[in-house]
This record gives structure tokens, sequence and C-alpha cells, in this order.
């Protein structure tokens, strides 16, 4: 058999065996295994750019040669090599780009390797969980030598090796028992192979190579590991030499001077196979795991979710949130490139929206304030009660589902009348607790008569459904003078939907800016690609009733387009940013759970951010677990037990979260759990996202100093900040001008 096709046969074996196990593995190929060799060999060269040279001196495989075209018929390893390395035999090292490298071998097993030795995290203390290899130096390369040996040859090297030990003598004697005792491992199915382990150091001088040598001695100690100690390592150039890959011949170790038995399962525990999560490999959010690898996930992705595309983000003050959101939506942008609507309370998206229209989106940004034009009508879909014969029934108080009922199946049809009844109540009862508490099941009914009322008229007379239709309705109910009105009701029922009629006054008063805002026609907004709307003005205290039924008008519109969209392939994302503010209404739960639910159909997706969970009613629950991602950053242990309330945790998974941690200035840590991913993430946002989501005090006046200075936009004031970042970050050397776009 040609040595491609036994090699190929042994890496399909193996490959085969590990998978058996649960182990996914990726054979590398020509470029790969050239490209980590190229820069081992070429750690800092002098006579030209790293970047350069490992992008033009990347391998190139002969099979890609064109037709007709003679191959270079180049060595591999001869390719790898640009600078002669030098030998220091006095301080055992070798010399390669002026940097000193050395390697250090692993005497012995001090004491059983638990799986995951070295890649594994492990927690250490009370609060650090990290892996072994975190706590190696920088720069470190593990490099395990396994010789498969048969066992049954093994087997008669220890009858030989007893056989041998003849005499009464003690030595003979344990000689004798301690091959009893292999053997009996043997016959329970354990292996032993020869290995060998070195880890290979590199430094920037020498003095910089002994004190990373006496670090990694000190962990390798502490792991049960003892390496050996450079005095007594007779040959450490050799030694080096022989950790290569593919530089171990085991026929020219006869004696078995660079291998020693070893048990297979500690093998086991010391292989690199038990290590951290790098996600599903669909870069839809792109983060990093504690050991520097990526950890992509993407919920529009349908091999990634099982559900929906539902996503909650949590994470306290100062957890990075509005940075994280701003990446993971520009990448979204990048990626799948669906119809965006934010919702936010603070303006911590006007920049990203700035660079979104920047790039040739088409953006639209709406402020929700007094004079500012803004219609949001909560009866817009009224006509369809008409349209479906549901205005022509009767109202049965006691056919009237809960507000809440749980309601699991997703071919059912929407219930418009149930979401016209609960944006009623909120007009009616200003989202007041007492309010709501006080309205009866006959009240509800009513509520119902008059909605069905109003949308009967509105229909005959062509137009759009409005609170002052609703109110003139149960001024109706309440005077007996229409005939639409179905039953004829006492004096007290009367005097309730007078009082009713009169709880709307509110939102129809001429002038108002409640009126204004949800007592006019309104209309699609205009077609963009980005759609921000402002909701500040409504965060203020005593405007709950006015945020709940701004947020139901919205979603109403959103669902319009998405249903009329829904044939066009084009995901619809809604987030909203501040959620704890804009979904704190306990009648606002329900009606987004009524109406997202049938969203999956319609390729529509609720995104909510937040910083707080402790105020979310118990209500809410329904509404947050139809999510199937939750986004958690690194959070405080109150806020892991808010979780609780809403979603059941395993003790594991408490365990993670409670494990993020964040580094300012450097990363957040964050736990994204989903049916098909649970990891730890570190979240580290390039600078331009970090720049377009600073919404501190000093960050702001630090982008108008830049505009005053440069007599620049704020936009671009935020790139100018993003270099400054990569300045710090040591991505760029100097200062320079901003790219334009």
């Amino acid at each position: 058999m040609p040595p491609v096709a036994m090699l190929n046969q042994v890496c399909d074996r193996v490959v085969n065996a590990l998978g058996g196990a649960g182990i996914r593995c990726t054979r590398q190929n020509g470029l790969q295994v050239h490209g980590w060799l190229l820069r081992l060999f070429n750690p800092s060269p002098d006579w030209v750019e790293k970047t350069t040279l490992y992008r033009q001196a990347a391998y190139a495989d002969p099979r890609e040669t064109p037709e007709g075209t003679v191959p270079v018929s180049n060595d591999f390893a001869e390719t790898l090599w640009f600078t002669p390395p030098v030998s220091d035999p006095e301080n055992g090292v070798w010399w390669i780009d002026n940097k000193p490298h050395c390697a250090v071998a692993v005497e012995k097993l001090r004491t059983p390797p638990e799986p995951g030795t070295l890649t594994g995290e492990k927690s250490r203390g009370e609060k650090k969980i990290n892996a072994l290899m975190d706590m190696f130096p920088e720069g470190t390369m593990v490099c395990m030598t396994v010789v498969v040996q048969p066992q049954d040859r093994l087997e008669e090297q220890f009858n030989r090796l007893s056989k041998n030990a003849v005499g009464e003598n003690t030595e003979s004697g344990r000689v004798r028992q301690d091959v009893k005792t292999v053997k009996e491992y043997l016959g329970n199915r354990h292996k032993l192979y020869r290995a060998g382990i070195t880890f290979l150091l590199r430094g920037d001088d020498m003095t910089s190579l002994k004190r990373k040598r006496l670090e990694l001695s000190t962990v390798l100690l502490g792991a049960g590991l003892q390496p050996v100690r450079p005095e007594f390592e007779e040959g450490p150039l050799n030694s080096w030499l022989r950790a290569l890959p593919m530089c171990f011949n085991p026929d020219s170790d006869k004696k078995h001077w660079y291998t020693r038995l070893t048990w297979v399962q500690h093998l086991a525990g010391l292989l690199p196979v038990t290590g951290r999560e790098t996600g599903t490999g669909h870069p839809g959010f792109s983060f990093f795991n504690r050991g520097g690898d990526t950890l992509t996930f993407d919920p529009l992705n349908k091999l990634d979710r099982t559900q929906n595309a539902h996503l909650l983000l949590f994470g306290p003050t100062g957890a990075g949130k509005s940075a994280t959101l701003c990446a993971a939506l520009s990448q979204l942008m990048a990626v799948h490139r669906p119809r965006l609507f934010i919702a936010e309370a603070g303006n911590s998206f006007g920049l990203l929206a700035d660079f979104f229209d920047s790039l040739g989106l088409t953006v639209n940004k709406i402020s929700v304030k007094p004079g500012s034009g803004v219609s949001l009508p909560p009866f817009a879909d009224a006509h369809k009660l008409v349209e479906e014969g549901l205005a022509a029934q009767a109202v049965d108080e006691s056919d009237l589902p809960d507000i809440d009922t749980d309601d699991d199946g997703e071919d059912d049809k929407r219930d418009v009348l149930g979401e016209m009844e609960i944006s009623a109540r909120m007009m009616i009862t200003g989202g007041d607790p007492k309010e709501e508490a006080d309205l009866k099941r006959a009240d509800r009914a009513m509520i119902r008569e008059a909605l069905l009322m109003a949308a009967h008229a509105t229909y005959k007379e062509g137009r759009q459904m409005l609170p002052s239709d609703l109110q003139k309705a149960l001024y109706d109910i309440a005077s007996d003078n229409d005939e639409g009105v179905i039953n004829v009701r006492n004096a007290q029922r009367k005097a309730k939907a007078a009082e009713m009629a009169e709880s709307l006054g509110m939102f129809t008063q001429a002038g108002s800016f409640e009126a204004e805002l949800f007592n006019r026609e309104g209309e699609l907004w205009p077609e963009a690609d980005v759609t921000l709307v402002d909701l500040g003005h409504l965060a203020r205290e005593g405007y709950e009733a006015q945020m709940a039924l701004t947020m139901v008008s919205m979603t109403n519109m959103i669902n319009n387009i998405a249903e009329r969209d829904q044939f066009l392939g084009r995901d619809i994302v809604f987030t909203v940013d501040e959620a704890h503010i804009v979904t704190v209404n306990p009648l606002l739960s329900p009606y987004m759970t009524k109406v997202v639910k049938m969203w999956r159909k319609l390729g529509a997706w609720l995104w909510l951010a937040t910083q707080n969970l402790k105020d979310y009613p118990d209500i809410a629950e329904k509404m947050l677990n139809m999510a199937e991602w939750w986004i958690c950053l690194t959070m405080p242990p109150e806020e892991v037990k808010d979780i609780s309330r809403f979603r059941a945790l395993t003790p594991e998974q408490e365990s993670v979260l409670l494990s993020a941690s964040k580094l300012s200035g450097c990363y957040t840590e964050g736990v994204v759990l989903a049916k098909r991913i649970e990891a730890l993430f570190r979240a580290v946002p390039p600078s331009l996202f970090l720049a377009l989501g600073m919404t501190e005090k000093e960050e702001k006046a630090e982008r108008r100093a830049l505009m005053n200075e440069f007599h620049c936009s704020e936009l671009e004031a935020a790139k100018r900040v993003a270099q400054n970042l990569d300045r710090l970050r040591g991505l760029t050397e100097k200062q320079q001008e901003p790219a334009t776009v």
C-alpha cells in the first residue's frame, strides 16, 4: 500500500474512533499546517513585515498548478525557513529571528491526570475558574507524542521480565508483584502506550525565557506533572527538535529514552479535547471564548435554532450592553440584511443609525414627542373584525378567555379582538394595577361589545377606528341610543360604561399629546432598511400607559408589514432597548405574547435588551419564555436569582452564569442559553462599535470636543474615538485620518 494511502487509512481510523467518543476532529490541510509552522519558525523577521511574509510565503499546493505549467518541486520543510536557526549549546536554546527557543520535557506524572487536565476549565479558589493552559506563559506550545504499542508484545515483555526476576530477594519479588499488578490492569481492558510530553517556549531574551520556564515549571508541578530540571537535561537542543511535528521516529528510539509507558486513561486526561465551546460556526454573532478562539452562533440561521429567533439580552449597568448590541446588529445587517426596527428610550443607537446611513442603507428616524406629527392608532386592525365576521357576533362574558391564557397552539389564528381589548383596557385604566383589578368579566364583555360596535361603524364609513370611536360606542351603551347595542343594561352598568368612556377622554381630548399620537389616522412608515424610534419622552414618570400603548401600536404596525411582506424572504427584527422601562405594564406582556407568537410564520423576531429583570411583572413569564435565545452578560447573584423567576436554571447553568466576569477596558463575559448551544463567551467588540455605543457623559463630552476641534459630524468624531481605541489596543501605531465611506 502506498504511504499516502496508509496515512489516510490511519487518519480515518483515528477520526472515526474519536468520533465514536463524541470528539469532532478536522484534518488539517497543507495550508493550515504550513501557516502554523511558518509562524513558529519566523516569529519576528527583521527583513520584512510579518504580515507580508505570512501572506506571501503561504503554502502553494502543487496540485493547483495550471495545466501545461511545470510545478515547482520545493521541499515542504525548506519553504518554512527564511532565516537559519542558530544553536546555543551553552544555554540549551535555539535562536530563531534573534529570539531564544527551548523545550521543557515532562519527566513523569506525579498524580493521575483528571479528564481535561490541560484544557478543561476547573474551579481554582472561590471565584476563579480557568484552564491549566490559561496559566501557562504566553506562547507556550504543547507537544504530545503517543506511540501505539501492541498489547500482546507488551505482555510478552512483561512475562519475560517476570521470568528473569529469579530468586527470593526483595527486588525480584517486587518485580514479579509489579508485573502481576500490571497484567491485572491489562486484563481489565486498560492499555499501555508509550508517550512523551514536551512544552515549547519562546522568549524575547534569555531573561524572559528563564522567567517563563520557571512559571511553567511551577504550574506543571501544581498540576501533577514533573518537568525535567534544566541542569539535568542531557540534550536540550535535540529535545526541541524531537518535539516538532513529524520529527520523532519511534524506530530510532530503540532504548525508549524519549518515551515512557503511560496508561491510556492518563493520556486521555491530558489530551486537549475537553476544551471550550466554539459555537455553531455560523457567524451571526461573533464572540471569543476564554482561550481566545472565536465563538459564533446565529439565531437567524435555521440550523442553529429549533423553535424561533426571539432573543433576550440581559446586562446590568456597565456591562457593555449597548456596545454589544451595536456590534451584534451591525453584523446582523451585514450577514442577513433584515428589515430592522429599533425602539429605544436613551438615544443609544442614534450613531449606529447614522453609521448605517453612511454605508448606503435607508434609515428612518422617528421621535415620539409632542409636535413630531407621529400617529400610532392602536385600533388600525379593527377592519379585520368585520372582514372575518366577528363584528356581527354577540359577546358572551362566560366565554371570555383570561388575559394571560397560555395558548400554545402556534397554528391558531391571530386574536385581533383580544389584542384590541388589551389596548382599550390600557387606555381605560392607565395601567394602574388597582383599576385593572377592579375590572370584572362583565366590564370586559362591555368593552368588547363597544369595540365591535365601533369597528362596524368605522368600517361602514371606510376609515380607521380611533379611540374616540370606542369612546362614542361606550357612551351609546350608557344611553341605549344606538341600534348596535346588543344588551340592555341597568343603571349601574350604564354608569360603568359612562365611567370607562370618560376615562378614554385622556386619549381623545383635542390638543393633547395623547390625542395627537393615538387619536389620528395613521399609515405605514416609509420603506426603510432601518427604522429607529426614540421613546425618550415617554420614558418619563407618569407616561406608563402612553408608553405601553405606543408599544402596542408599533407592534401592530410591524405586524402589518410582516404580514404584507411574508413572501419576500426577508426577515424582520424588532429590537427593544431598555425593555424593562418599555414593557413594565402588566397588560403589555400578554399582548406581546399574543402577537409575537405568530411571528415565526412571518419571519419576524422580537429582541428585548434590558438591564433589570426585577421590574418585570410575574405575568411577563410567558413573554420571556417565548424566546429561545437568552444572552446574559456578567450578572450579580441577585440578577441570576431574578432569571430563575422566569426560567428554570440547572445548577450547571447557574454556576456558569455566576462565573461570568468583567475586566474593565478589556472584555465582558456573558452566557448564551439556547436549545443547541450553551456557552460562556467574552465580548470584545471592535473599537468602532464601542465608540458608536458610548453613552456615558464623559464619552459624549469627548465626542463633542473632537467635533469642535475638527469641525466634523458626531459620527466622524466617533470614528476618531475608535481610531484612538485601536491605537491603545496596539492595532495601529500612529494616528490616522478616519476612512471615508
